[in-house]
């Protein structure tokens, strides 16, 4: 089997699961119970923030369930401590727990979406003349989940500082954290969501770091755990095996020679072939994510055809990918008709293989072959 859809999900690393295993075995204790072990598992709780905090260069690092709500905690908690009124701006190519967050936001604000450029990122002149004293806040995502185009943040965080200094930046650092080093204040960024999952960790926890102690409201109320902002007994299981997958995470890697390598080689074979956001030797191309095309083999046909050689990979956001028709970001990227319909995602981890890339190439170039003689033009 060659698993190409790290950007859904990873496998959780052999460290992950021993923490895992060890915190709900050994290390089950209520963190805010008084007796030694409840105090040293809380203890470990603190030292997996820091870890975060640390590695963020973050004030304050906010436990969640993920990073759709690290979103909606970041949006919501954000918006609710404001007068209602002013723009929301968020990138149309974002995740949709933040393009339904700020499209649901309450009736005052106005949620507007910036414009992207053909290669996946925003349009910075368009951006720029959409900024005034009425934007209250803006989301702009550091890595695209679909293109693997990166966000020119410094740029969009130099823009909010100029034009609308006391608006709030929040950044979905999801397919971000851990593969590009952000530094938060540094960065100009005052909310960042990140998730386990996305980092061989395990589903079920992400976190929401800020750069300083500004107020959020809570948008869980109970017993007033995580400074208040996200009540409820913390996941101490989630937390422990998020902080073996920030711990252990692969500095090293080859994903950019072998991503490179797997669009060079499918090129040579498929001359039709569209690819959709930033070209994979750009310095705003991730490393780990490449969006193909295989006209006219529409995308379904191809994922089920590259299950059946045991390649498997995406159509888009695995978030989306069942309730959407084509991809809201490619759309709103102006792709054609036949990118749209033939879109296939291909992401990679710090754990694939030179040999995983190349039985990947002779199943989409075989699986091809096989299928456009057959597919209706």
């Amino acid at each position: 089997m060659v698993y190409l859809d790290n950007a859904a999900t990873t496998r959780p690393s052999l460290a992950v699961m021993e923490a895992v295993a060890h915190s709900m075995a050994e290390a089950y204790f209520n963190p805010s119970a008084l007796y030694k072990p409840a105090v040293e598992v809380s203890k470990r709780l603190e030292a997996a923030r820091k870890l975060i905090m640390d590695e963020l260069q973050a004030q304050q690092v906010i436990f969640t369930s993920g990073g759709t709500e690290a979103n909606n905690l970041a949006i919501l908690g954000h918006t609710a401590r404001r007068r209602p009124g002013g723009k929301v701006l968020y990138s149309l190519g974002e995740h949709p727990s933040v393009k339904a967050a700020c499209e649901g936001l309450p009736t005052g604000f106005e949620a507007l979406g910036i414009p992207l450029e053909q290669d996946g990122r925003i349009s910075l002149p368009a951006f720029e003349e959409m900024l005034d004293e009425k934007t209250a806040l803006v989301c702009v995502m550091q890595v695209n989940n679909e293109t693997g185009a990166i966000q020119p943040l410094k740029e969009i965080a130099a823009l909010v500082k100029e034009k609308c200094p006391e608006a709030w930046l929040h950044v979905d650092g999801v397919q971000g954290f851990m593969r590009i080093q952000v530094r938060l204040r540094e960065a100009g960024i005052d909310s960042y969501a990140l998730s386990g999952h996305k980092i061989h960790g395990p589903k079920g926890i992400g976190a929401l770091a800020l750069s300083s102690r500004k107020s959020l409201k809570a948008q869980m109320l109970g017993g007033g755990q995580e400074a208040g902002l996200r009540s409820g007994t913390e996941n101490t299981p989630g937390i422990a095996g998020l902080m073996a997958a920030v711990a252990g995470f692969p500095r090293e890697h080859t994903m950019r020679e072998l991503k490179q390598g797997l669009y060079e080689r499918l090129l040579e074979r498929i001359p039709g072939l569209i690819l959709n956001g930033p070209v994979p030797s750009a310095p705003f191309a991730a490393d780990h994510i490449l969006n193909l095309a295989f006209p006219p083999v529409r995308a379904e046909t191809m994922l089920h055809a590259l299950e059946g050689r045991g390649v498997f990979v995406s159509h888009g956001s695995a978030c989306s990918s069942r309730k959407a028709r084509h991809s809201e970001t490619l759309k709103a990227m102006g792709a054609s008709q036949a990118a749209l319909e033939g879109a296939i995602r291909f992401s990679l981890s710090p754990y694939t293989t030179e040999e995983d890339i190349e039985t990947a190439v002779l199943a989409c170039a075989e699986a091809y072959q096989a299928l456009q003689a057959f597919t209706r033009r």
